[in-house]
């Protein structure tokens, strides 16, 4: 029983892992007045050229449906995210990968 545990734990670990620290969250840019929580991406859109200077000049439209209180989008500065995935939105202006679900280099 304990190996079971331990090579549970091994995989949830195993799918939880970013090469680069700064793919586990990014900050919504867009809109100010965002409802915190959780939910899964339904949509994601790149708008191009909207963040000049940097390495990624873009930004992304992500349309999420919220676990409890309907639907919205929040444009970030990361295409780390993928539709499908869980989220959280939280109330500091960042969106969190919470699924495991993030592909890095094939399976998790």
């Amino acid at each position: 029983m304990k190996n079971a545990i331990a090579l549970l734990a091994l995989l949830v670990a195993a799918c939880s892992y970013y090469q680069r620290p700064s793919d586990a969250e990014a900050s919504i840019v867009r809109p100010g007045a965002f409802i915190p929580g959780s939910g899964v991406i339904t949509q994601i859109s790149v708008l191009r050229h909207q963040n000049p200077g940097q390495p990624d000049p873009n930004f992304y439209r992500i349309s999420i449906r919220m676990d409890i209180s309907g639907y919205q989008e929040v444009d970030i500065d990361s295409n780390a995210f993928f539709v499908g995935e869980a989220v959280e939105l939280t109330n500091d202006g960042r969106i969190l990968h919470v699924s495991g679900t993030t592909l890095k280099g094939g399976t998790p």
